[in-house]
């Protein structure tokens, strides 16, 4: 991404400037946290005095409080200033960068002569979540993918007590207005429910606790806790002290990867080469979807937990 306003300090970078990054309305929890991972890089290659990050006011934007990256949260609401950097108020020069998709999209050709525009949508999917924005950003390589969270006494007390060891579910991957659309998506994204009533009652009789994370109007899997409409960092909280997690290939997982809780990921629908989570470095196994048993699940998730310890 490119800068949409940029004001160079007089002294340098890391003396007396600070980084604006406003994040546009389309993003999901999974994007929210692997920027944090481009953020810490930034930090280090460009040295700002302090990092602020302005985005819509949502629940999942909470993820980021309390975040050792990012020194400032502005949530924006409808009637905010549409410069973060008049919300921000901060002294010095600042250097917006503007993640939302048409400026965004505009900056790629814009910049054309350092890369070619498609070659970061081939970064975006062949390559580990953040690093086409690090390549956007001319930071280089990601020297570190793993997201961060910052939980604190509040969010976990904030959460019911669960017997351990326990097994969170995520079965639920998004959904998209348009009948075709949303069909497409659970196609290639989803899992039967019956598998995952099948996988939650393998997993009881094995002694382990079941819980579903989910929204609000949600359906949890039968049989096991239901724990919907959480706010996000209670979701947080409870899949810190999981055993492990299984779900779809959305946002739920990167929480666990940050967390370092394992994971997972059912079905996994990229190419066979493609493995977002590895370059995180927490014990995982992406299941795809001709291998996607409920056998095939419950023998990768002992895996995990007797790897895990």
């Amino acid at each position: 991404m490119t800068p949409n306003q940029h004001y160079e300090s007089p002294s340098g970078s890391g003396n007396g400037w600070s980084a604006v990054f406003r994040v546009g309305d389309d993003y999901h929890l999974g994007d929210l946290l692997w920027l944090t991972a481009v953020l810490a890089h930034y930090r280090r290659v460009r040295r700002p005095t302090s990092v602020v990050l302005a985005l819509p006011d949502r629940d999942i934007s909470r993820i980021l409080g309390h975040n050792h990256v990012i020194d400032r949260l502005i949530y924006l609401s409808r009637g905010s200033p549409a410069d973060p950097c008049a919300t921000a108020g901060t002294p010095g020069s600042v250097v917006l960068h503007d993640l939302r998709p048409l400026p965004l999209a505009l900056g790629m050709i814009k910049q054309w002569r350092r890369r070619l525009p498609w070659e970061y949508y081939w970064d975006l999917w062949m390559e580990p979540r953040g690093q086409w924005l690090a390549r956007y950003l001319g930071l280089g390589d990601l020297e570190n993918f793993r997201p961060t969270i910052t939980l604190t006494p509040a969010d976990r007390r904030s959460v019911p007590l669960i017997s351990r060891p326990y097994v969170v579910l995520a079965p639920h991957i998004g959904s998209y207005r348009l009948p075709l659309t949303r069909a497409l998506w659970r196609r290639i994204k989803g899992w039967d429910p019956a598998n995952w009533m099948q996988l939650c009652l393998s997993l009881r009789r094995k002694g382990l606790e079941v819980v579903t994370l989910g929204a609000p109007r949600q359906a949890a899997v039968p049989g096991s806790i239901p724990l919907m409409g959480l706010p996000i960092r209670g979701s947080a909280a409870i899949v810190e002290n999981a055993a492990a997690v299984v779900g779809g290939e959305s946002g739920l997982w990167f929480v666990a990867a940050a967390l370092e809780v394992p994971f997972v990921i059912v079905p996994w629908w990229l190419p066979q080469a493609v493995d977002w989570a590895a370059p995180m470095r927490v014990p995982h196994r992406l299941v795809r979807r001709r291998d996607a048993t409920v056998a095939m699940v419950v023998s990768m998730l002992q895996q995990l937990v007797k790897h895990d310890g």
